[in-house]
């Protein structure tokens, strides 16, 4: 009887013991990491020669428009000082009419700076969206020279060891293409 027992215990560890290293080698092993790197897309752009150059044509007009506007604004109060020294000399309905063309005056120029300022913002989303077009196939063709299978924006990572960010080397890569 005792040995029938220990037969049965013996056979029950054996059989726990089977399935139980048949469960562990059921999951792949991957042998290889999976590389993964980082990229700052913002900086991409700003620090590329590409980027500096649409930025500083960017700041430029953004300069010129104000110089513009704050001329314009000198201009209108110097019209509103002007509007004001009269109103005593006129009736009623000839400064309610001066006053309301100056009103419609003010109003066209604020729509007329406001679509400058769209304009500048169309060109500066239009061509950061032509260089990414751009870069993506160097980058595409960068990531693969490296080994990389997966590349993700900067902002979307919590952590990541220093050479994991690649922006600096893409960033020269980059230059030296697209002047190709």
């Amino acid at each position: 009887m005792c040995h029938k027992i220990i037969k049965y215990v013996f056979f029950s560890v054996l059989f726990i013991c089977i399935s139980n290293f048949s469960y562990g080698q059921s999951y792949p092993i991957y042998k290889k990491p999976s590389a993964i790197a980082v990229l700052d897309q913002e900086a991409l752009f700003s620090q590329s020669e590409w980027g500096k150059s649409v930025l500083k044509n960017v700041e430029d007009k953004v300069s010129k428009l104000s110089n513009e506007n704050r001329i314009r604004e000198s201009e209108l109060e110097l019209e509103e000082s002007e509007l004001t020294d009269i109103r005593k000399t006129m009736s009623k309905n000839e400064f309610d009419l001066l006053a309301i063309n100056f009103d419609d005056k003010v109003k066209k120029i604020r729509l007329e700076q406001a679509d400058k300022q769209r304009k500048i913002n169309i060109y500066l989303n239009k061509n950061r969206k032509l260089f990414f077009e751009k870069v993506t196939p160097i980058l595409l063709a960068y990531i693969n020279e490296l080994g990389i299978e997966v590349l993700l924006n900067k902002d979307t990572v919590a952590l990541a060891s220093l050479g994991s960010d690649i922006t600096k080397s893409a960033i020269n890569k980059i230059n030296e293409k697209l002047k190709d």
